[in-house]
């Protein structure tokens, strides 16, 4: 083993621990937010099988086969996640260091004794840096951005081949990089501008005539037109407009500010992503934890002459032209310097492909423009002593390092992540920054579903301040309320919700549940059957969805009952029999609705029934009722004594023991 060979491992073997180090703490954080799709039926099962072509297919799907291979456990599907960013990183290394064999350096930086190893120093720290930046944290630790991950790693690996391929004219490289371009693709359809990005970096290490760029020109771009078209049959509604309902009320908001503004809401769009092109940079050569989170809001431009949006499209668009000029023109290290800012640059593009307003500006996604960083941080290092290099990367690595690990560390709960989100909120930022509310609306729920209800409702007042347009924060607030049993106050969120839009099941439902507390029961009976027809019917695969569904149609029947509709009642506990046939609640309240529908005797047969299996307050209560029917008062007055013997507080049981007490014959 040479002497290189041992240094090159040795640097590796440090990257890894470095990398580890930070990762590993975060192995069993939460899932947060978009992570959430690996557990609703999403994912495991559409993705069951790579014969089934879809989008995404290699990212996601790489997730039900590797649970299928190791087994279950979030911490696995972590860990995998932190070796494709090692394997990126390395792929990164072994692709610049290709370019930087090719580029031609000036005679004084060559004629230096230690310029080699400089070479190799500089392209370590850039590659380290890369590694450690704590922006790559948003693509690593957040586990549902494997997608970004996994394109990154194969268009790192692709470019490889094509420089290693045109360096020793080599047609199996070529072929493996048109592969990884495929690859790529597959894992996340944000690379399908590398194909021409393939163009200058062939013209940097062939130097090639004006027919062989043509010619090259000519069969990267029917590449990308094939698929770009392929994509649009999965995407078209995404092209050149607003995408999502979120949005459209955002864009809502906007044109409010500025009417008109709807019409131009997709070049407004360009002209904002062109700006925050320069912003993902500034961050990842300057990450200040201070100025990124998980939830991002600039403001959006209203006019085209937007300041500061204006200046940096238009910086945009010289880096661009410049960069391809410089490409042309130079194969030395400023030409390769411009070939390191054309990679993002051109696959920048597909932000300009839709409107982005929900998600205008998402770190996880620039993990792939940011693969050129290893070059643009080694050039300006080469030259310089090793070791002052390597002294440099030292303490700048490790400086990012931590501050990558406290970024990994904010991942750990739904809370820590979106309370670091609600630190970064500018709470004086214009009134087009919108969609700061997010943060608040996903904390407070946070918050509502550990049980801190006065938390959360300041999260979710806030929401509602900042604009919250679906009516999500209101209704959040109701539910609020409802916990701290402020019914009256939690009915008149409920309606202010569904005045701002939101028409839910689960709002109904709610709305329900504090209306029957306050004894509005045929409003709340109402209420329930409008969330019923809301639900429809559960997707099998999902438990959860069952279960709401299954709560909802219990509360159903059982306001049925106290709005005396038994034949509504018995047939939705019949229903729920049908699933749960030995539920103690849904028999009892099948024998109430008996009892109410005049079918005493049948009741009966119930409750003696539910007594033998499984004796309880409610049976007895009810096979009370059904023997005072029967002209059996004295047998009622036993079973009411029965039901108060295990419920002893329960105030109706009481009332109604008395009442049978007065109407028994006298022994």
């Amino acid at each position: 083993m040479t002497k290189k060979t041992i240094g090159l491992l040795a640097f590796l073997l440090l990257l890894a621990i470095g990398v580890l180090a930070v990762y590993l703490p975060g192995l069993h954080n939460e899932l947060v937010f978009d992570d959430l799709r690996l557990t609703d039926g999403t994912i495991f099962g559409p993705y069951d099988s790579l014969l089934n072509l879809q989008q995404r297919l290699l990212s996601y799907g790489s997730f039900v086969w590797l649970d299928a291979v190791v087994g279950p456990g979030w911490w696995k599907q972590r860990l995998f996640n932190i070796l494709l960013h090692l394997g990126t990183t390395v792929g990164l290394y072994f692709w610049f260091r290709q370019l930087l064999l090719a580029t031609e350096f000036s005679e004084d930086i060559r004629a230096a004794e230690s310029f080699s190893s400089s070479r190799i120093a500089a392209l370590r720290v850039g590659v380290a840096l890369f590694a450690l930046n704590p922006v790559a944290v948003y693509g690593v630790a957040y586990l549902l951005q494997r997608s970004v991950l996994m394109a990154t790693f194969f268009a790192a690996w692709s470019c490889y081949a094509l420089v290693r391929g045109l360096r020793q004219n080599h047609k199996g490289w070529l072929a493996a990089a048109v592969a990884g371009y495929i690859l790529a693709v597959l894992a996340k359809e944000h690379t399908v501008m590398l194909v021409a990005f393939f163009v200058p970096l062939y013209i940097f290490v062939k130097r090639p005539g004006v027919k062989q760029i043509a010619g090259i020109a000519a069969g990267c771009m029917l590449l990308l037109a094939l698929a770009v078209y392929l994509l649009a049959q999965v995407y078209g509604s995404f092209l050149g407009r607003v995408f999502d309902p979120t949005s459209l009320l955002l864009v809502q908001q906007l044109d409010a500010l500025r009417p008109g503004l709807q019409s131009a809401v997709f070049p407004l769009s360009i002209l904002n992503e062109a700006f925050l092109f320069f912003r993902y940079g500034v961050l990842w050569f300057l990450p200040n934890p201070q100025w990124m989170s998980i939830d991002m809001r600039p403001a959006f431009p209203l006019s085209p002459d937007a300041f500061p949006q204006l200046l940096g499209a238009l910086a945009y668009g010289v880096l661009l032209v410049g960069s391809a000029w410089l490409v042309m023109r130079r194969s030395n290290a400023l030409g390769l310097a411009a070939l390191c800012l054309l990679f993002p640059l051109l696959l920048f593009g597909t932000e300009f492909a839709t409107v982005w307003v929900q998600d205008p500006l998402v770190l996880y996604r620039s993990y792939l423009w940011a693969a050129a960083i290893p070059g643009l941080i080694a050039l300006p290092l080469i030259g310089f002593a090793p070791k002052t290099v390597y002294t440099v990367g030292f303490v700048v690595g490790a400086l990012f390092g931590g501050l990558a690990l406290e970024r990994v560390l904010t991942f750990e709960s739904q809370i820590s992540v979106w309370s670091d989100a609600v630190e970064k909120v500018d709470l004086q930022a214009p009134a087009n920054a919108v969609g700061r509310w997010r943060p608040y609306l996903n904390r407070g729920a946070q918050y509502l579903e550990k049980s801190l209800t006065d938390s959360a409702l300041a999260d979710f007042t806030m929401a509602e301040r900042l604009g919250e347009p679906r009516g999500l924060a209101t209704f959040n607030k109701g539910v609020a309320l409802q916990l701290q049993r402020k019914h009256t106050e939690a009915i008149a969120a409920f309606r202010a919700s569904e005045a701002k839009g939101n028409h839910g099941a689960e709002l109904y439902y709610q709305l329900g549940e504090s209306l029957y507390e306050t004894g509005r029961f045929t409003d709340a009976y109402t209420a329930f059957s409008r969330a019923l027809e809301l639900y429809g019917p559960p997707v099998a695969e999902n438990e959860e969805q069952r279960k709401v569904l299954e709560n909802a149609r219990l509360r159903h029947a059982e306001t049925a009952i106290t709005v005396q509709k038994y034949d509504v009642a018995l047939q939705e506990f019949s229903l729920l029999l049908q699933n749960r046939s030995t539920s103690a609640r849904f028999r009892s309240g099948y024998g109430l609705a008996l009892l109410g529908a005049g079918r005493t005797a049948e009741a009966l047969a119930v409750f003696d029934k539910l007594i033998a299996d499984r004796p309880f307050a409610q049976a007895f209560y009810g096979r009370a009722l059904a023997r005072h029917a029967l002209g059996n008062t004295a047998g009622g007055v036993e079973d009411m004594d029965k039901a108060l013997s295990l419920d002893p507080r329960n105030q109706t049981y009481q009332t109604l023991r008395a009442q049978m007490a007065r109407l028994a014959p006298k022994r």
